[in-house]
């Protein structure tokens, strides 16, 4: 009767773990060499770990490795493209994407950038391009975008992207079910697993 209960707890704890919200939390900077950043942030700020980029090979090694590689990627761009021609599956797909979608919540955004032409005439096309588009931007969206000419005579693009997404992944679970046992993505899988075996012999 312990071992139920023990279980039944575990069970309520996940559940309850899994309504916790997950933030997405990026930054973007160009000033001269563009920087940027990507934070997942879970249990109210308890849990956080950054999303770093892979370091650069010297570019030798990746020739050598683009070379060895390249009979792979074209078998997996040929899979992918088999996967794709199955039949609604790619409909199943984006529906699935959309849905995921409209989950995310958009806690924060901000964008504030200059871009600046060498040709006069052209920062004053660019201007009339943008004018309107800032005012638009200020009135009908609830976040803070804003981009504007610079006229320092001189081809520049420079400022800051910010932004916070959240996502409860409770509400990624009937989604995936849908998905993962939908009659196309039933058919992926078994052509997957046809695939596989067909490779091993």
């Amino acid at each position: 009767m312990w071992a139920i209960a023990v279980i039944a707890s575990l069970a309520i704890l996940f559940t309850l773990l899994l309504y916790v919200p997950l933030d997405l939390v990026f930054h973007t900077s160009v000033y001269g060499k563009p920087k940027s950043s990507i934070r997942l942030v879970w249990l109210f700020g308890l849990v956080s770990k950054e999303l770093r980029q892979a370091k650069k090979e010297p570019e030798a090694n990746r020739v050598i490795e683009h070379k060895q590689k390249r009979g792979d990627w074209t078998q997996e761009i040929r899979a992918i493209s088999e996967f794709l021609r199955i039949k609604d599956f790619l409909r199943q797909l984006v529906s699935f994407l959309k849905r995921i979608v409209r989950r995310i919540k958009i806690k924060k955004l901000i964008a504030d950038f200059k871009v600046g032409l060498e040709n006069p005439a052209d920062i004053g096309l660019l201007f009339a391009f943008l004018a309107p588009l800032n005012l638009l931007m200020s009135y009908f969206s609830p976040h803070h975008i804003r981009i504007e000419p610079s006229f320092t005579s001189e081809n520049i693009i420079e400022g800051h992207f910010d932004g916070e997404l959240r996502l409860r992944p409770i509400q990624l679970a009937v989604p995936l079910i849908g998905f993962a046992f939908s009659l196309p993505t039933l058919r992926a899988i078994k052509k997957l697993v046809f695939s596989k075996w067909k490779r091993k012999e």
